[in-house]
């Protein structure tokens, strides 16, 4: 089934915006593009996992919406602009890009190999750069878009929530600058570009953690509340809706107040 929304997603204040979401077919990425489904966008999910974003595409149809599941490599330039022109073609455009494909891995800066850094910046940066590359140029033509990158907490904060983020941190950090140079770039094109920085996310990952290293986690965050995935969800929402239209370079930490 698909996920139930606030009323405030459930309003329709998308309907008819064509959105591609990286990562789609990930925990925090199914919340994501549900709730802009709900919100009245038709969605794009591009994920490694073909038959997760496929699974996930067949549902969002269930509910009116349309929906395309790709599965593509977004480490790959090539094949990542192939799939854009797939789906441009199919819908005439895109008015959203929600990149939040990504993930971090521990490993201590000493003992770091360049495989690992390498990685983390190719998963985390290149990746954001592979996909915007693909659906820009139809944003500038239509003269009109709205890009919202997930970063991170770690990008602001050097990712005391986790030691040895160092190379998931400087990826993340990438993504800011990106960001913000590119709103600048684009701003008179009639398109946003934000960042949304989450810190710890109530993710089902966070099930495995002990009761001390939950105290722990919560102690560095003064409300003392882990993200809820809706809430970051939402939040694209607004920065994708009409409210939203002279917001850009923004970077919105969403994290309880952690980076304070």
């Amino acid at each position: 089934m698909v996920n139930a929304h606030s009323d405030e997603a459930s309003n329709g204040t998308l309907a008819g915006k064509r959105a591609v979401v990286t990562g789609g077919a990930g925990a925090l990425g199914r919340v994501i593009v549900t709730t802009l489904a709900a919100a009245g966008a038709d969605v794009a999910i591009l994920d490694l996992d073909a038959s997760g974003a496929e699974a996930l595409a067949e549902q969002v149809r269930a509910t009116g919406r349309r929906a395309l599941g790709v599965g593509v490599d977004l480490t790959d330039f090539e094949a990542v602009q192939a799939a854009g022109a797939t789906v441009v073609s199919e819908w005439g455009g895109v008015d959203i890009l929600l990149n939040g494909a990504g993930g971090g891995a521990v490993s201590f800066f000493h003992e770091m190999t360049a495989q690992t850094w390498n990685t983390q910046i190719e998963r985390n940066l290149t990746t954001v750069f592979n996909v915007t590359r693909a659906f820009l140029p139809s944003m500038i033509e239509q003269k009109s878009g709205r890009i919202i990158n997930i970063a991170s907490i770690a990008a602001i904060s050097g990712g005391r929530l986790v030691r040895g983020a160092t190379a998931y941190a400087a990826a993340k950090a990438g993504v800011v600058g990106l960001t913000k140079a590119l709103a600048i770039e684009v701003a008179e094109d009639g398109i946003t570009v934000n960042a949304l920085a989450p810190g710890a996310q109530a993710t089902p990952g966070r099930d495995n953690d002990t009761p001390e290293r939950r105290e722990a986690l919560l102690d560095q965050i003064p409300t003392r509340l882990l993200g809820e995935p809706q809430h970051l969800a939402d939040t694209v929402v607004f920065l994708a809706g009409p409210a939203a239209v002279n917001i850009t370079g923004l970077i919105l930490p969403l994290d309880g107040g952690h980076s304070i």
